[in-house]
Formats: structure tokens, sequence, C-alpha cells
């Protein structure tokens, strides 16, 4: 597994987000160590906010100097995240975030193209039959939806991993079941489509992510890593912060074979600080993510396991 991180790690200052220039958080994630990136390119598309690069007129020309960055620093985008609608359930013949967020997901495939990345992140959606969510309108709106966008991703060379969303019962939302995305991913059997696995929205709607991981199996493309205490909001924290089972998490994805991302999502560890003093934060998180990849690791839980009785 290569070990990453969204560059959104450096988004926030003092709890305000998409404030660090989109170069920034890529210099700071390799100054601390990490040579493989999750582009962030979904915050880049918050039309309003100062980092909001992809959602203003002249953004072909930034993507280029992000890339020869990249290559200058010595790093590589393999994920990526494209822009998702913030504002809920879409009623039925509708798109997520209508003519923008079409727009969006356009400059996002080229964006990464331009970046290198081998698999890009999206969102499913629910749609709304008469005022309620109805998951078997929302299958079907998402099945037209990926095929749609799947020809445009295709013929960019850009992979498409659909995410595990959360649900609860006061958050309603179809694509927490894992069972349903496996099956859309199925149903779309293009062998570049894939699933991103979240391990905070999979901890919050019930599961245990590492059962997931031995669910999902050979559809497992990415990853979002990140912590919470199970609900009932998704915190992007640290692993060990929260309540999820990290060592039955690594043994799984190294029992399944997974090969690509053990890619951070872990805003929250950083993102109430001032931006001056996050960069120690991101270094800590690239010792921490490379211990859990480590043997070491593995050792010690085991250990601790043994010693402990747990």
């Amino acid at each position: 597994m290569r070990l990453s991180t969204s560059t959104n790690i450096l988004s926030y200052d003092w709890k305000s987000p998409c404030r660090v220039p989109f170069e920034e958080s890529v210099a700071a994630a390799r100054a601390a160590g990490y040579r493989y990136l999750d582009a962030n390119l979904s915050i880049l598309c918050r039309k309003g906010y100062p980092a909001a690069a992809l959602a203003e007129d002249g953004w072909e020309s930034l993507v280029p100097g992000w890339r020869a960055l990249a290559d200058r620093i010595g790093v590589k985008f393999t994920q990526a995240h494209a822009y998702f609608s913030i504002s809920g359930p879409v009623p039925q013949d509708a798109v997520p975030g209508g003519d923008f967020g079409e727009e969006m997901i356009r400059r996002c495939v080229l964006a990464a193209e331009t970046l290198g990345v081998e698999w890009m992140v999206i969102h499913p959606f629910n749609v709304l039959v008469n005022g309620q969510i109805s998951a078997e309108a929302s299958y079907r709106s998402n099945l037209e939806y990926f095929r749609r966008w799947h020809r445009f991703w295709h013929g960019h060379h850009v992979g498409m991993a659909i995410e595990n969303m959360y649900h609860h019962d006061a958050h309603v939302n179809v694509w927490g079941d894992i069972d349903r995305l496996i099956a859309l991913v199925d149903e779309l059997n293009e062998p570049d489509i894939g699933i991103c696995l979240d391990t905070g929205h999979a901890w919050i709607t019930g599961y245990s992510p590492a059962e997931c991981v031995y669910k999902i199996g050979g559809r497992l493309k990415c990853t979002h890593i990140a912590d919470n205490h199970g609900g009932p909001n998704d915190e992007h924290i640290a692993p060990f912060m929260g309540t999820i089972d990290w060592p039955a998490l690594v043994r799984a994805l190294r029992e399944t074979g997974y090969s690509n991302d053990f890619s951070f999502e872990t805003h929250h560890l950083t993102s109430c600080y001032p931006k001056a003093i996050q960069p120690g934060l991101v270094r800590f998180s690239y010792e921490l993510g490379t211990y859990l990849l480590s043997d070491g690791f593995a050792r010690d839980a085991r250990a601790f396991q043994e010693t402990s009785g747990k």
C-alpha cells in the first residue's frame, strides 16, 4: 500500500475552510514526507471561498503549474476527489449541483487527467420521490448518471471510484448500504469503475470497516482513512482518536491484497488551528501512517491484545 493524504489536510485556517492555496497544501504534505497525494479538487470548487481555484475563470492555466510543482518536488497525485453537491437530495430527473455541478465535474476530470490521477472519488446521490428519499429511484438515477459520466472519465484516462456514504436515523442516505453500492458498481461493470471505502462513513453507518474491505474485495480502488466515534457526526479525525479498530482494518487490507492508496482524509486533525502551526500536525500524520502500515504496528497490536485480553 501507498501512504497518502488528501490535500485538504492543510485547507482550513482558524476553523475557516478553503483558505489555503492548493500549491501550499501540496508543498506542506511533501515537506512532511508524503510522496503520494489525493488531490482534493472538491474544495477547489466551492465558489466564493478564497482558495476555490477550479470555480473561477482562468482555472485551466493553473493546473499545469500544479503538475509541474508536483514533478519538481517529487510527489504523485495517485487519487483525487471530484466535486460533490452539498445541497442534499435531488428531485427525479435532476443532477447534483445542476449546471454548475456538471461543469465542476467536467473541470475536475480535466484537472485530474493533467495531474496524472489514477482514480478519482465521486459521491453517489439520493433522489426524492414525493418529498421522500427513494432507494429505487436513487439507484436508477445513479446508474444512469455514472454511465453517462463514465464515457467522459474513460476518455480522459481517469478511473472512477464511487464512495460509500454514511447513514443513521437522523441522516438518511441510501448509499450508506455497502451492498447497494456493490450492486451498483457490479451493474456498471466497467474495469475503471470501482469503490472508495470511507472508513468513517462505514463506522457511522454501523459497519466494521474491516468487514467492508472483505465484502468489497477487488472492487476496492481507493480509501478515505479517518476515525470517529461512530456518529452522529463525520468527525474526520486521525486514527486512534475515535473508536475504529485499526489493527483489524490494516489486517483486512493486507489479507485482501489491496495495493493502492491508504489515504488520510483527516482535515479535522488540523482544521481548528491557525495555519501557521498546522505543518507539524501534517508531519505527525505522516509518522502515524508510516507506523500503521509497518510490520511493527501489527506486532505491537498483537502484543497489546495478548497482554490486555482485548
